[in-house]
Parts: structure tokens; sequence; C-alpha cells
């Protein structure tokens, strides 16, 4: 069976264009996914939130058996953490849509180009057409990859950002807790 060059050529062009089309698949669920878990992240952020303000009480701050600066500091840094947190959460989620597949519009261009060309010519312009979608779909999937890893660091720093205030929430129930069992000792 004897090496067709130009069948090679147009079957690696059309791989690239059926590749670029299961990228923009895989990418639109990463996009859903980081968009699901910023909003889990906020709605966590915001339930350490409620928390943390429902120790903000003068009767509550009256019995601890020690100095309210000492809670009132550490719990406004936990809340400060905690807003933070969730407009990083924010900023995934209404950072931009995700680009969209190559356009009816942009793959019309490439038909009108095509169409006054006399049908025995078009061989010569086939390669040029799969060459031209494929960079249609290189374009779309690089402008995502640049969103979904913009969204990607975004909702590392609000995770970390929660991870932060878990621990000062976890400390500062230590430190009241302590004092609290000492004395009934």
């Amino acid at each position: 069976m004897p090496f067709d060059a130009r069948e090679f050529r147009l079957q690696i062009l059309s791989s690239l264009v059926e590749a670029g089309s299961e990228e923009y698949k895989e990418n639109v669920r990463i996009n859903s996914l980081l968009e699901d878990k910023a909003q889990k992240t906020a709605g966590l952020a915001g339930i350490f939130l409620a928390a943390a303000l429902a120790f903000i009480k003068v009767d509550t701050l009256s019995v601890w058996p020690f100095n309210r600066l000492r809670i009132l500091l550490p719990l406004a840094l936990v809340i400060v953490l905690l807003v933070g947190c969730i407009g990083f959460c924010l900023a995934v989620m209404w950072l931009r849509a995700i680009p969209g597949r190559p356009t009816f519009e942009s793959l019309n261009k490439l038909k009108s180009d095509l169409w006054p060309i006399a049908l025995g010519d078009l061989d010569a312009y086939e390669e040029g057409y799969w060459g031209d979608r494929s960079v249609l779909w290189q374009a779309v999937t690089t402008e995502q990859s640049t969103l979904i890893k913009s969204k990607a660091h975004r909702l590392l720093i609000a995770q970390v950002i929660l991870a932060l205030a878990m621990i000062f929430v976890a400390l500062l129930l230590l430190f009241l807790i302590v004092p609290i069992i000492s004395s009934h000792l």
C-alpha cells in the first residue's frame, strides 16, 4: 500500500480539529467543577462566618474567664479571612463566561472562502480548510485554558484562606475551652 502524504496530512489536520473539540468539552467540564467548588467553599466560609458572628454577644463575652480583647482580636481576624475567602470565591464564579466553540460565522467564513473555487481545484484548498479549523479550535481552547488557570488560582487562594480561618477558629475554641476545663478540675 503506497504512502499518500496528502491523505496523511489531512488526517493529522482532522485529528487536530477533533482534539480541539474534545479539549473544549473537557475545559467546560473543568470550569463547571471549579465554579461548583468555589460555591461550596463560599458556603462553608459563610457557615463559619455565621458561627464567628454568633460569638460576638455581650452576654457571651462577659462570662468568659479572661479578657475580651484576647477573644475579639482573633475573632476579627477570622471574620476578615472568611470575608476574603468569600470574595475570592465570588471572583471565581463571576470572572467571566468561558469562551464558546468556534462560531457559525467563523465556519461560514471558511465556507465562503472556498465556495467560489471550482470543484476540480478544491483538493488544493482542503488542507488549508482543515488547518484553519484547527486554528479556530486552538484559539478557543487557549482562551479557555487561560481562564481556567485564573479561576483555579483564585479558588486555591480562597481555600487557603478558608483553611487559615478554620485553624484560627479551632485555636480560639481551644483557648476558650482550656481555662474553663482547668477551672472545673
